[in-house]
């Protein structure tokens, strides 16, 4: 294959075909690939926090009115995501960065990679849920459910999978689909007054009142006293109820 010498970009060109096509991405893919695992990791763990330090002093410098040391090619995330493919961090900014280009599958194919990287790989909950809320916050609750669901089912045990399931469920109007999420995190992590608020929520979407109406009081009891959303949660609810039983 003869690699692209022009000014191939990230703006136009996805990921997947700038580390095929381009020279210096696939010398630097093709240089690690038979590294260590953890040598591995660590050149991209270095490259990854390394180009967001140098876009912060960039901009540091830019807001003070010096010239900075120019800019970067590559985005962040792009030259570590290059060095290891199965680096989680990069998986999650490279793929927030097809997305908003409008690349949306590519972004999605590479936050379904989170999925299928081992359970023990650090942070890694919280990294899936922070792609699946990206794409909540982008109102596209299909993409986050399929990507949670895909989670779920790889990792059963983890609570935050059926939560953000639970959610985009929701959102799309599939409420009883929604209650069955929260309750099975509920299931997971028991006691919990924000899986308790998220199940008695989904209850009153789904026209459970009077179930929703207990469970938020029981998350209301186990809450702190700084957490108003269960008690907000628990007055529409019983607003609801007793606005049933006046048309009754």
């Amino acid at each position: 294959m003869k690699y692209k010498k022009s000014r191939m970009t990230f703006l136009n060109h996805s990921f997947r075909e700038c580390v095929e096509q381009v020279e210096s991405l696939a010398e630097l893919r093709a240089e690690y690939a038979d590294k260590p695992a953890d040598e591995r990791r660590m050149a991209a763990d270095w490259e990854y926090h390394s180009s967001v330090a140098g876009r912060l002093f960039d901009d540091a410098l830019a807001q003070a009115g010096q010239p900075g040391f120019g800019e970067p090619h590559w985005p962040e995330g792009v030259l570590a995501l290059a060095i290891d493919p199965t680096f989680a961090p990069a998986l999650l900014t490279v793929g927030s960065i097809e997305y908003q280009l409008g690349r949306k599958e590519e972004g999605m194919k590479l936050f379904m990679q989170l999925t299928e990287l081992p359970p023990d790989e650090p942070d890694l909950p919280e990294i899936i849920d922070k792609a699946g809320d990206f794409l909540l916050g982008e109102g596209d609750y299909e993409r986050a459910c399929a990507l949670y669901a895909a989670a779920e089912a790889a990792f059963p045990d983890e609570a935050v999978y059926p939560i953000g399931l639970g959610y985009g469920l929701g959102e799309l109007g599939r409420y009883e689909e929604a209650v069955a999420k929260a309750r099975r995190a509920d299931e997971i992590e028991p006691h919990s007054h924000l899986h308790l608020n998220d199940l008695g929520w989904a209850l009153y979407e789904a026209g459970h009142l009077e179930e929703a109406e207990e469970t938020l009081q029981r998350a209301v009891d186990l809450s702190p006293d700084d957490y108003e959303l269960a008690r907000n949660n628990l007055d529409i609810v019983r607003e609801s109820l007793q606005g049933g039983a006046q048309e009754d």
